[in-house]
C-alpha cells in the first residue's frame, strides 16, 4: 500500500486523470453543439407554429398555447445557454466559478416564473417560494461580487513603505539561502 503515497504514483495518475478528463471533453463538445443546434431549430420550428396560427386565424386558444410552447422553448434555450457557459468555464479553468453557477439559477428560477405565469399557475405559495429563491440568489449574487471588487481594489492598492520593506527583506533572505545553497 505504499506505493499509493509515492509521487511517481500520484504523478502518474494525475496525468491519467487528465487524460480521461480531456477525451471526455473531446466527446462532449460536439454533444453540446447539437444541442444548442436542436434547441434552435426547435425554436424556429415553434416560430412558424406561432406565426403560422396568427396569420391563419386559427382558434385562440391554439394560438396561445403555441406562444406559450414558443416562449417555453426559447427560455429553455438561454438555460442551456448558461449552463453551457459553465461547463466551458470548467473546460477552461479546471474549476466551477460560483458566480456563474449562480447566474445559471437566477435564469432557471426567472425561467420557471415566466412559464408558470403564461400557464396561469401561480399560487401565493409559489410566488413567496419563488421570492425567496430569487432573494437569496441575488443577495449571495451582490454579496461574491462585491467581495471580489474588495479583493481587485486591495490588490491594485499601493503597499505601504513598511509592507514594501518587509516584502524586499523576504526577497533578499531567499535570494542570500539561495546563493548558500550553491
Amino acid at each position: 500500500m505504499k506505493f499509493l503515497f509515492t509521487e511517481n504514483f500520484s504523478r502518474k495518475a494525475l496525468n491519467f486523470y487528465n487524460k480521461f478528463v480531456n477525451v471526455l471533453v473531446i466527446l462532449t463538445v460536439p454533444i453540446i453543439i447539437l444541442t444548442l443546434i436542436t434547441a434552435i431549430v426547435i425554436i424556429l420550428y415553434d416560430l412558424r407554429l406561432f406565426t403560422a396560427h396568427v396569420v391563419g386565424g386559427e382558434l385562440r386558444l391554439e394560438h396561445e398555447e403555441a406562444f406559450k410552447l414558443l416562449i417555453k422553448n426559447i427560455l429553455n434555450f438561454f438555460v442551456l445557454i448558461e449552463l453551457f457557459r459553465v461547463f466551458l468555464d470548467v473546460i477552461e479553468f479546471k474549476r466551477i466559478r460560483k458566480r456563474q453557477m449562480l447566474e445559471a439559477g437566477i435564469v432557471f428560477v426567472v425561467r420557471e416564473i415566466v412559464i408558470a405565469m403564461f400557464e396561469h399557475r401561480f399560487t401565493y405559495t409559489d410566488l413567496i417560494g419563488y421570492a425567496v429563491l430569487l432573494v437569496a440568489l441575488g443577495i449571495t449574487y451582490v454579496l461574491m461580487e462585491r467581495s471580489w471588487f474588495e479583493f481587485v481594489k486591495l490588490t491594485k492598492r499601493k503597499p505601504l513603505d513598511s509592507e514594501f520593506e518587509k516584502g524586499m527583506r523576504r526577497v533578499y533572505r531567499k535570494l542570500k539561502i539561495k546563493k548558500a545553497e550553491e
